[in-house]
């Protein structure tokens, strides 16, 4: 009895726990079911990507690249384009061709001539190919031919692009085509970022690289030296010894001669510039301002020796400095120094010097040249820069040395990216000073964005200018002054 009821029990668990586990099983297959079903709805929810064709990328390829449906042939640099009016017309160019009363509205074949060296096959395919694109992609190297193309087809859509282009990547290689392309294709915000470019560093920079020098002409090389703007390193002597460098570069023949030797050995009997020879190169050195090339006895040597400038150039820079002199030492009515000079008048008769300084801290220096018996001093720690007037007993024989004397000067602090574009720039604007001896003054207060190495480039203005009626009169004013 007791072994009957056992097997009873026992099959009793054996059915429940086959009904647990095939309840469980249950339970696993429909989660199993539920977790499938999801992974299947997202699934069919997700989006498949696959690269196609744009329409833009369709038309370019099927429309300019293998010219299907081409209505119109343009020959132009001795190839045939088969394009399509209704997308280069958006070109004013050939927008005006194709209407009106002109011959090649109705033609299905037109030639255009094209003399312009800097357009080249290259710059058409990709001018041209922007009429299919909604996007054009222009490397720096490419960039003044395709200016020149886009000029040609007045696209100022790409014309714009490619002046961002070339202010962005102006430096020593590019600066002087940039210039030149600006020229030509009438471009005047490349024309001003790459004339400052060369203003910075023509002195200081670019007179190292002879083949720098060589692609400046004496056009630009003018408007250079004109300009108040002009970095002068050290003084103004420093650009006439930068255009002897620039003189000796175009004209020598023998890669192996040095330029002091050139110009010590030199041939010819008279000023080079009154000879055949040296007429092309005249007029950046007659842009000079002479008279400050005239403030130190080594200096005045080394224009005597090179012989290149005519004396009768130099006569009226000797007989203004002269009549300075005088007037300055007068017992009476003596020049203290400019007390006023508009903006324009201050920039044609600056004295223009300058300096580069490679690292921050506490840096003292003047500039060597003549000042009418003035000694000044500039000082400069990394928070101001300042300027003293020093009291030197070796130039009290200036009689009017006076106790105070007046100044006018303009400060411009650079700095510069790695291709020499300025990054930071700071202006004192044109400031009057009045110095006593001994006396200093804070010109400035240094911006916290400036870097080093630090330009630093000065304007000054140490004597009253001649009036226009002065000027007339300073033959008569010699004597004058001499009786006074």
């Amino acid at each position: 009895m007791g072994g009957y009821v056992s097997k009873i029990a026992s099959m009793s668990n054996f059915a429940v726990n086959t009904v647990y586990r095939g309840r469980k099983r249950k339970c696993i297959e429909e989660d199993d079911c539920d977790s499938d079903s999801e992974f299947i709805d997202r699934t069919l929810q997700t989006p498949k990507k696959r690269k196609l064709l744009t329409t833009a990328q369709y038309i370019y390829k099927t429309l300019f690249q293998e010219e299907k449906g081409s209505d119109i042939t343009v020959y132009m640099l001795g190839r045939p384009w088969r394009l399509h009016k209704v997308y280069i017309s958006q070109s004013p160019y050939f927008a005006s061709m194709f209407s009106g009363s002109w011959k090649e509205t109705n033609q299905k074949f037109v030639p255009v001539e094209i003399t312009d060296p800097n357009i080249s096959l290259d710059s058409l395919s990709i001018v041209l190919g922007s009429f299919y694109q909604d996007e054009v992609s222009i490397e720096p190297k490419n960039v003044i031919s395709i200016l020149a193309t886009s000029t040609l087809f007045q696209l100022q859509g790409l014309i714009d692009q490619c002046t961002e282009i070339m202010i962005e990547t102006t430096n020593i290689k590019t600066v002087v085509p940039y210039y030149n392309a600006a020229v030509s294709y009438g471009v005047p915000t490349v024309k001003v970022a790459a004339k400052r470019w060369l203003e910075v560093n023509l002195l200081g920079y670019g007179s190292r690289y002879p083949s720098f020098l060589k692609e400046i002409t004496p056009e630009l090389m003018v408007e250079l030296i004109k300009s108040s703007e002009l970095v002068a390193i050290q003084t103004e002597f420093c650009i006439y010894m930068m255009l002897r460098v620039w003189l000796f570069i175009h004209m020598q023949n023998k890669e192996d001669t040095e330029v002091d030797e050139y110009f010590k050995k030199h041939t010819w009997t008279k000023a080079l510039f009154e000879t055949a020879e040296g007429k092309e190169f005249a007029e950046p050195f007659r842009a000079l301002r002479m008279k400050y090339l005239l403030l130190h006895d080594q200096d005045v040597k080394i224009l005597n020796s090179d012989n290149l400038i005519p004396a009768e150039w130099l006569h009226d820079a000797y007989k203004e400095q002269w009549l300075h002199l005088l007037r300055i030492d007068a017992d009476k009515d003596a020049d203290c120094g400019p007390k006023q000079m508009n903006e324009e008048e201050f920039a044609q008769e600056c004295f223009r010097c300058g300096r580069c300084i490679e690292k921050p801290g506490e840096h003292i220096w003047r500039w060597t040249a003549f000042q009418f018996g003035l000694d000044l001093v500039v000082y400069l720690d990394t928070s101001t820069l300042g300027i003293r007037r020093n009291n030197r007993t070796d130039a009290n024989h200036i009689s009017a040395n006076h106790s105070k004397r007046n100044i006018i000067i303009r400060v411009c602090l650079f700095s510069l990216n790695e291709q020499r574009q300025i990054k930071h720039y700071q202006n004192s604007g044109v400031l009057r000073l009045t110095l006593h001896k001994n006396e200093e003054k804070q010109v400035m207060s240094l911006d916290k964005q400036l870097t080093y190495p630090l330009y630093i480039s000065v304007n000054m203005q140490v004597v009253t200018p001649f009036t226009k009626s002065e000027e007339e009169e300073k033959p008569s004013g010699i004597a004058s002054l001499k009786t006074t």
